[in-house]
């Protein structure tokens, strides 16, 4: 690559101190000092004709991911909009003294060109790329706006139907051909060229125009067109505001960003349209509280899934024979996410033939759907398909490199298979996983013999688990760290979100589910019955999307799950009474508060949710598919039966009432996961709750939304409140980390986070 004469080209990545790792050009301060300094000197340059500014010197790999999010949580406008001391420019004066630039400036984009970095883009006087390029603004994913004259800029250039699909949206995959079609691009690079020899093709030709072309190229003096459609700006900025959520159902990002649009047009000028624009941001930035939900959600899924130290073990870089035992619902979607992934081999397993064709044919026909609708390329679609073989015969296995169990949840079963593998696989560093969605991991392990129980561990998918983003990486008494690490590193690999978790009945997720679906249908006993009592609709109404937020309600989740799992867990956990003697399970104590509303349903009713037609509601295949909730009278005879000597029997609670009864037990329970050191920070069970419970991303996860949006104070209270008129629900007892927390005025994310400050400095 030869550079001309009188042509800067100034790369990005040439502004990180080599200390301090900057693999997506992330705007931080040292890059924009650079930046500033670099564009200065050669527009004071005079040999100096035209700029091409580049992710990396050689054109290749990430243009700029955008902004430094650490930086917003500072208090200087998170760089973006408010200047800082000491000379340090913020992404919008970069973008001015880029605009403003006598001289022709090119950005040459390869890889990410996403929110900061694209706005910068926008800035220059020309674009181009080469075919590996993705652009956008996802700045709503983190309750934000573009700062940076975003929202001003791109309507300018290409029209504000377009600018609202971005923006709005949050879009992060626009590609080169896109940029040509829509106008964001002025070119691209050949096929036998590099983008930066593109680049300075046009840097070479800009540099011989007159003056006054550089006018007509600085966005800030041109004026937003009409739309090619004849649709009116002010009309299409309406209808993105239908399509928005609610504001107070986590839409407040994604209607300023449509505001802030408006003004583009609607303003008399670009600095007012840029001065409202800072003013949206500044907004947000300070005063959101879902937006600082946003932004914790996403500094924690980074958290979690990144380790301490990296695996050198081959699977970590996607190579590796996986086995699959279970050809049900949990297997193929596990086979299908390791079969995309690359991986293969991808032996699945199961002794039942019938069922092992089924699902064979499922992940083939799964695979062939992902490839019509473009989500996996017609290379690796061929590929995956040549990598899936299945037997009956857990011989099969020998040659694996890891093996997931996923069959029913049975521990004798479980033990059983564990203890063949332990003789059949004959790689003795092989990882041997069990799915196990409650059962102790080391009794399953033990089944081992000992210098193979450091290979195991519980990798827990979430059904289907080739949609679900989450796994529950469950740490057993003998699993070694380089073992965990090797699992983080190839559920990343998968594109899912490892979390390591100890050892106990339900691990996280499901453990702080108990305390939620228990107190649901004990508060619908207590106060359902009669034409005036709680009803099951009112209860998921309060949890469910429409208030609360939750995906789905209770009853609506045990109604797709299955009724028939939890009946079997309270069996398992010997709480039920015997349907044959009549007698109470010998682990139901005197004491406890208990209805055998759930158990009497699936036993005498057979109602087992939507699979047969009939659960918590009436379901018919004509209706929504079979999947829309339907009223049941049966359903309420049987909850009158069970709520008559019930002193609350008829009496309607307020939502905000059964959001405390429902929730406060489950934040509970993950305070006392805390405790006990099953989770290691409270971020990791918000990512547990957001990515396999369907938690509203608006509030963060559970344990923010206590710290920040509830308080833990009022928590306490009403715990407190409630054990006291329900001593015979354990989960009503407050745990000694949140009387703690309260005690010293922390929340319960800043207090772990100072105890691990304090521990750093001990060991110091």
């Amino acid at each position: 690559m030869s550079i001309p004469s009188g042509v800067a080209v100034i790369a990005i990545s040439n502004g990180s101190p080599p200390s301090i790792p900057n693999p997506v050009n992330a705007l931080s301060a040292h890059v924009r000092q650079y930046l500033q300094t670099a564009i200065v000197n050669a527009l004071n340059d005079p040999s100096i004709l035209a700029i091409v500014l580049v992710g990396r010197p050689d054109g290749k790999g990430v243009f700029s991911a955008g902004a430094d999010i650490k930086e917003f949580s500072g208090n200087s406008g998170g760089s973006v909009t408010t200047s800082e001391p000491g000379g340090i420019p913020t992404l919008n004066d970069l973008a001015h003294l880029m605009e403003g630039s006598s001289k022709p400036i090119i950005a040459a984009l390869t890889g990410a060109c996403l929110g900061g970095g694209m706005e910068l883009a926008l800035a220059a006087q020309y674009r181009v790329a080469d075919k590996s390029l993705k652009y956008g603004l996802p700045e709503v994913n983190i309750g934000l706006i573009p700062g940076a004259g975003g929202t001003q800029r791109l309507p300018r250039l290409c029209g504000v139907r377009y600018a609202l699909d971005v923006i709005v949206r949050g879009r992060i995959n626009c590609s080169s051909a896109e940029g040509m079609k829509c106008g964001f691009l002025d070119g691209v690079a050949k096929n036998d060229e590099t983008v930066v020899d593109c680049a300075m093709r046009w840097a070479s030709w800009a540099a011989k125009l007159p003056p006054i072309t550089l006018e007509s190229r600085r966005l800030c003096n041109r004026s937003v067109p009409n739309d090619a459609e004849g649709m009116q700006n002010e009309d299409m900025c309406d209808f993105a505001l239908q399509s928005c959520p609610p504001k107070r159902a986590g839409g407040e990002s994604a209607r300023a960003t449509v505001e802030a649009i408006r003004a583009s047009f609607e303003v008399p000028s670009f600095t007012e349209g840029m001065e409202v624009e800072k003013n949206v941001f500044n907004d947000l930035l300070y005063h959101s509280l879902q937006g600082r939900a946003y932004r914790h959600i996403f500094f924690a899924e980074r958290s979690s899934s990144s380790g301490k130290r990296k695996s050198t073990n081959p699977l970590a870089k996607g190579k590796g024979t996986i086995g699959v035992i279970g050809a049900g619902t949990m297997g193929r979607g596990i086979a299908i996410s390791f079969l995309k992934a690359g991986y293969g081999p991808v032996i699945l397993l199961d002794v039942n033939a019938k069922g092992l064709e089924a699902g064979v044919k499922y992940i083939q026909q799964t695979l062939q759907i992902d490839a019509k609708k473009g989500r996996l390329s017609p290379s690796k679609l061929k590929a995956a398909l040549a990598c899936l073989q299945s037997s009956t015969a857990l011989s099969a296995l020998a040659n694996c490199d890891l093996v997931v169990e996923a069959v029913f949840e049975n521990l004798g079963v479980k033990r059983d298979i564990f203890s063949k593998l332990d003789s059949i696989v004959k790689k003795e560093h092989a990882l041997l996983l069990s799915n196990t969605s409650t059962l102790d991991v080391d009794a399953i392990s033990s089944s081992l013999s000992p210098q193979r129980r450091q290979f195991c561990a519980g990798m827990h998918f979430f059904s289907p688990a080739h949609i679900m983003k989450l796994v529950e990486v469950v740490r057993g008494k003998d699993t070694s760290a380089d073992t965990l690490e090797t699992i983080r590193a190839v559920t990343k690999l998968i594109r899912k979100i490892p979390i390591v978790v100890g050892n106990c009945d339900g691990f996280v997720g499901n453990r702080m589910m108990h305390p939620y679906t228990t107190e649901s249908t004990l508060t619908l006993v207590g106060h359902g019955g009669g034409e005036a009592g709680l009803t099951i609709s009112d209860v998921d109404s309060a949890i469910g999307p429409k208030y609360f937020g939750m995906a789905l309600g209770p009853f609506q989740v045990s109604d797709v799950a299955g009724n028939d799992i939890g009946y079997n867990i309270r069996r398992e956990k010997g709480i039920l009474r015997d349907p044959k003697t009549g007698q109470v399970g010998k682990n139901r104590s005197p004491g406890m508060r208990y209805t055998e509303i759930a158990d009497e349903m699936v036993e005498k009713m057979g109602r087992l949710g939507q699979k047969v037609q009939k659960g918590w509601y009436n379901y018919d295949l004509k209706v929504g598919k079979g999947r829309k909730p339907l009223p049941s009278t049966e359903m309420q005879q049987l909850l009158d039966k069970y709520s008559k000597d019930s002193p609350s029997r008829g009496t309607k609670l307020e939502k905000d009432e059964i959001v405390q009864r429902v929730l406060f037990p489950l934040v509970n329970e993950g305070f006392k996961i805390l405790e006990e050191g099953i989770a290691s920070d409270p971020s990791d069970i918000d990512i547990i709750y957001l990515y396999g419970y369907g938690w509203p991303a608006y509030r963060g996860g559970p344990m923010f939304w206590a710290d920040n949006e509830v308080g833990l104070p009022i928590v306490l209270d009403k715990l407190e409140e409630l054990h006291t008129k329900h001593p015979g629900s354990e989960y009503f007892r407050p745990s000694e980390l949140l009387r703690d927390c309260v005690k010293k005025g922390l929340g319960v994310q800043e207090y772990f986070r100072q105890s691990k400050t304090d521990a750093t400095k001990s060991r110091l």
